[in-house]
């Protein structure tokens, strides 16, 4: 006789840990309670409910259509004792003659129907009353409860689970084995190092950001530090200018004496070393950048000037202030101040502006070392003739001159054939040299893509593996410590867009630098179709008023590319747009 089994799937905690509901965090395109809820529903002829608490509203919006019974249990702050009683008891109420049940979570992202069909396959062959699932040397949810158990677990209290009534029976007790069941979601951290698989654009942008690495920092001769992003406060060490200066052709004069006719005594040119002195009833002719004699404290401009033959002066400017045309001491910085902040670009001004009070060197944030490797036999490098089968390798060129308009401009790279053990030979090279490694090809299904298979072999962790969108929907990123892999498409537009999407990103806070406004709405001038379910990644053409999609849409072409400054964004649901529609454009310069 087939025994009736129950399923409870625990969801009334508020997620305090991870600050927003993990219910309906969202794993490979649904929320994790719909996920396992549909999992649950998969078991033949198996009986569901879902315990809900806090977030009853958008919990019962997300569970809208499905066919789960959602039951509330109004006292889920005492803890998860009342969860269990209060799920078991709506499953018996509901199918009374209930064989079995299993109590599950709703935040580990790797338990699907087949551990609960593992688990009722073993209460079946060994004839135990309790099924655990053992991972790590541990073991946990989902537990499978025979009936004779219902009676202990709906008498558990307060933040006791059902671990505390299996450990008391474990002669009665077998654990299947499924070491995915690890995974559980309590932080962002938890989250974040899930091994993801086919996620959202907004996911994978999530994802890679959550695991960038703290910048790290350079020393650089100031005529190398264009670009890059000031990593130490500079403090000045003297004032600038570090005398009173003239800021024009004129005459050095004391204020007091402007009414009067004033000899001009001597002339001071820039690059003067002696100082002078001005006496009263003086003038002395002062050239722009030279210092102010000693008892001047005004400069008059030539033009306002009357010179007689006598070497004597009449001035003749009616708006002349005191202190006009001097710029004082420390005017541009003072001694011991602060002359730029930690995080300042460093632009052609800025780098002026510190050679200007004499900085040599500046501590920057170091641009990552990066290595590109490029898969696939059929790539040929340019200058050869091409045999059949066989394509130009482009991606190298493309990808370095990409990498130079962030700031990067030694790139190594190296062409390795399909081959497992020549591709783990180059990753290892490359993890030991750089911070960030490229890997171009080989990240699809086929027979021959053996890049993401090689990069986890190698102890690389998966981060995420494929996304919604095309063109680029293969696209891999995984880490090693604090190094950085990406597996771009091998197709070269595919490449090129991922590279714009999530490398350039990453690269510019990496490199801490100024983050700028790359999406902005605008309307299209033509119209474009597509199915729901991929984010499409238009090329496309800005003139600042409206965007038009151009030819040539296929991840393998490059031409339109050449002529495109944007991308023009169809959001995953979409069904594209109509001409004049108003839409987003990720700009590329």
């Amino acid at each position: 006789m087939i025994k009736q089994t129950g399923i409870v799937i625990l969801a009334a905690g508020n997620s305090s840990r991870l600050g927003l509901p993990k219910q309906l965090l969202e794993f490979e395109g649904e929320t994790l309670l719909r996920r396992i809820s549909r999992e649950a529903l998969a078991i033949p002829n198996a009986k569901v409910s879902v315990v809900i608490g806090a977030y009853p509203d958008p919990i019962n919006t997300a569970l809208k259509d499905s066919n789960v019974a959602v039951v509330i249990n109004p006292h889920w702050t005492t803890g998860m004792s009342t969860s269990i009683g209060v799920g078991l008891r709506d499953l018996l109420k509901h199918h009374p003659n209930l064989d079995r049940c299993i109590i599950s979570l709703c935040d580990q992202p790797f338990v699907d129907r087949h551990v609960f069909q593992q688990l009722i396959q073993l209460a079946d062959s060994t004839d135990k009353g309790i099924v655990a699932t053992g991972f790590s040397g541990i073991w946990g949810a989902p537990v499978l409860f025979d009936r004779k158990y219902f009676e202990h677990l709906m008498c558990l209290e307060g933040q006791q689970g059902a671990k505390k009534v299996a450990e008391q029976f474990p002669e009665d007790r077998v654990v299947f084995s499924y070491e995915d069941a690890k995974y559980d979601i309590d932080t962002q951290d938890d989250y974040f190092n899930l091994p993801h698989q086919f996620i959202s654009v907004q996911q994978a942008k999530d994802i890679i950001h959550h695991h960038l690495p703290a910048p790290k920092q350079i020393q650089l001769p100031l005529e190398e530090a264009l670009g890059y992003t000031l990593a130490q406060t500079v403090i000045a060490e003297q004032s600038i200018p570090a005398f009173p200066q003239s800021s024009m052709d004129g005459y050095a004069i004391r204020y007091s004496d402007k009414e009067r006719e004033l000899p001009v005594v001597d002339k001071i040119p820039a690059g003067t070393t002696v100082e002078k002195i001005l006496t009263e009833g003086q003038a002395m002719r002062i050239y722009t950048g030279a210092p102010l004699p000693q008892g001047a404290d005004t400069v008059v401009m030539q033009e306002k000037v009357d010179l007689s033959d006598a070497n004597t002066i009449q001035i003749r400017d009616e708006a002349l202030q005191l202190g006009d045309n001097v710029r004082p001491q420390g005017s541009e910085v003072q001694a011991h101040s602060i002359a730029m902040l930690t995080g300042t670009t460093l632009t052609p001004a800025a780098i002026g502006y510190l050679a200007g009070i004499g900085c040599r060197d500046v501590l920057v944030t170091a641009p990552p070392r990066i290595q590109l490797i490029l898969t696939g036999d059929e790539l040929k490098p340019i200058g050869t003739k091409l045999g059949y089968g066989e394509v130009y390798e482009s991606n190298s060129y493309q990808l370095k001159a990409a990498l130079q308009q962030q700031g990067i401009l030694h790139v190594e790279s190296r062409h390795v054939p399909d081959d497992r053990s020549q591709l783990q030979a180059a990753l290892e090279h490359a993890l030991d040299e750089a911070d960030m490694v490229l890997l171009v090809g080989g990240v699809s299904v086929g027979d021959y893509d053996y890049v993401v298979d090689v990069a986890k072999a190698y102890g690389i962790k998966q981060r995420f593996h494929r996304i919604r969108q095309k063109p680029g929907k293969p696209l891999f990123f995984g880490t090693q410590n604090e190094k950085l892999v990406f597996g771009l498409p091998g197709n070269p537009s595919s490449a090129l867009t991922c590279f714009y999407l999530y490398v350039a990103p990453a690269l510019e806070r990496m490199m801490q630098l100024p983050q700028r406004t790359r999406s902005i709405k605008t309307h299209t001038t033509h119209a474009y179709s597509k199915k729901p379910g991929l984010t499409h990644f238009l090329k496309a053409r800005y003139d600042g008023h409206a965007v038009e999609p151009l030819h040539a849409q296929e991840s393998y072409r490059l031409q339109s590319y050449a002529q495109a400054n944007c991308l023009l964004i169809l959001e995953e649901d979409s069904n594209g747009c109509a001409a004049g529609d108003e839409v987003f454009i990720h700009l590329l310069t």
